[in-house]
């Protein structure tokens, strides 16, 4: 099995002490949970789990302060990832395999259905490609390109983890230049970032037949939302529904569907306000997480919300007011 070497993890999550029954919602508005059992019972985790398998809007996280090895004698960032929480993103880096923040990974994994996923930038994806197969990328790059994919999915069947997130942000001045940046598009179309998703797509996401997520994160590119679960996407600062309903016409090109578009709010900034102030038609002046939570696209249903540096929510007082405000908008729970 090749697994990737030395991977740029650029990656981040949080939730609520949830739920107690839920049902599967295909509608825009969720139905409240009617039962409510004792935390931490063997039912709780059951219904938890099945409430993260159901059709509802997840809530995503970038989350930092993952990737020590931890000890059991001291409560760490891993411990307190809110329950509710649907997908945690590893930013900077994972806990070393065996390692108790790795041990504490798996339960959470296991006993509440969190999934994790790995990110990545364009350029970190090619620096593994140069590290693997440095005669290739000069030969046959869309070879390499097959073989990175391949590389990325042992990774994560190694760390038995959820899935990959590629943060594409073609335009930046370090991915510029990347195999995935803007020097190898034409008319904003790069074969790369196709090929890349289509060999990933044999592993990963809607079209492998597994339950392995694909995500992009930043930007879209033409053709590839066929291959992702979600759109993440960095509507940092965000101040209005209609703000929100451009970012998804535009940055999803007019190709990504509602239910796999998750607008994300910046924590490293505004987490102690939960955001900046959204102005929402019924609701008045809010915090933009919550004015994330409560809007739908005119198309139907969102797949989400998301928070970049989820973590810097925790220790708070409470811990996670703002994530666990915003999941119980989109996910009501009896109270």
């Amino acid at each position: 099995m090749k697994t990737i070497k030395n991977l740029l993890y650029t990656c981040l999550f949080a939730g609520t002490a949830l739920l107690a029954a839920c049902e599967k919602q295909n509608i825009p508005v969720p139905e409240p949970v009617t039962k409510l059992v004792p935390v931490g019972s063997d039912e709780y985790y059951e219904n938890l789990r099945a409430y993260k398998r159901s059709d509802h809007q997840i809530y995503f996280g970038w989350w930092g302060g993952l990737g020590t090895p931890g000890s059991p004698e001291t409560v760490s960032v891993i411990d307190q990832i809110p329950d509710s929480v649907d997908i945690v993103a590893f930013w900077g880096g994972m806990p070393p395999i065996g390692s108790h923040n790795f041990e504490t990974m798996q339960r959470i994994r296991q006993q509440k259905g969190t999934r994790f996923v790995i990110t990545s930038f364009g350029s970190g994806v090619e620096r593994i490609m140069r590290q693997n197969d440095p005669e290739l990328v000069e030969t046959n790059v869309m070879q390499a390109i097959d073989n990175v994919a391949k590389a990325i999915a042992d990774t994560i069947a190694l760390y038995n983890i959820d899935g990959f997130d590629l943060d594409y942000e073609p335009g930046e001045l370090a991915e510029v230049n990347s195999f995935f940046g803007n020097r190898y598009a034409v008319n904003g179309n790069n074969p790369h970032v196709l090929r890349l998703f289509q060999a990933l797509g044999k592993y990963l996401g809607p079209a492998s037949g597994t339950d392995k997520l694909l995500i992009i994160d930043g930007y879209s590119h033409p053709g590839v939302a066929p291959y992702y679960n979600y759109f993440m996407q960095q509507a940092y600062g965000s101040s209005s529904p209609s703000v929100l309903q451009g970012r998804l016409l535009n940055y999803g090109l007019g190709e990504c569907p509602p239910h796999k578009f998750v607008p994300c709010e910046n924590f490293e900034n505004w987490w102690r306000d939960g955001g900046v102030n959204f102005t929402d038609p019924r609701l008045g002046t809010i915090p933009s997480l919550l004015g994330f939570a409560y809007w739908n696209p005119t198309e139907g249903p969102k797949g989400g919300i998301g928070s970049y540096h989820t973590e810097y929510e925790y220790p708070n007082n409470p811990d996670y007011k703002w994530t666990r405000q915003a999941i119980q908008i989109m996910n009501p729970a009896v109270r």
